[in-house]
């Protein structure tokens, strides 16, 4: 979808991506809940990673976000890290994606959110109590779903545009109204 130009951006090719990406979010959390809580995956304390305060998790996700930004991932304006601060620049050519977006709507990142959410409410509420020794698996399948869930939501700025562009002239007047 990133590379389409944004004059071929339809509602419909944007409804498939969705569709798409609800299909990876619930494969996701299906695999995600083959392993139980895992408490010493999120202990900052457990791990003990020579010049790393943090948990299990925060580090891998620290690690991998690394490589992934080394590798271009980031680049796509599709694709938003969770830990944005000091994260490498990528090694791999770059791609010039599109801009569909406006400038405001592309600064615009939740994953402090999104983590708060998935880790306060929503893991809690799928997975069983318990530990089963499988802390890296536990924080991988953590890392797709927050990836999958994070990239479905953000999606959700595309959506706007898309339906914003086909109805201008409906959505212009009303954003004119608005008082900052």
């Amino acid at each position: 979808m990133a590379k389409a130009e944004h004059n071929n951006v339809t509602l419909g090719m944007v409804r498939d991506s969705l569709i798409r990406q609800e299909d990876t979010i619930v494969y996701s959390l299906i695999e995600r809940a083959r392993f139980p809580l895992n408490p010493p995956t999120y202990d900052p304390s457990y791990a003990s990673i020579p010049g790393f305060g943090g948990s299990l998790l925060e580090f891998f996700v620290k690690q991998t976000e690394a490589v992934q930004a080394k590798a271009g991932r980031y680049d796509n304006p599709e694709e938003h890290p969770f830990f944005p601060d000091n994260l490498p620049p990528s090694l791999v050519p770059h791609y010039k994606y599109p801009e569909v977006l406006h400038p405001a709507a592309m600064s615009i990142n939740i994953n402090k959110l999104i983590w708060d959410m998935y880790f306060n409410k929503l893991l809690p509420s799928f997975v069983s109590p318990g530990d089963d020794g499988n802390y890296a698996l536990t924080a991988a399948r953590d890392l797709e779903c927050l990836q999958a869930i994070s990239r479905r939501i953000h999606y959700g700025k595309l959506v706007a545009e898309v339906k914003f562009r086909d109805e201008r002239k409906d959505y212009e007047p009303a954003i004119r109204a608005q008082v900052f």
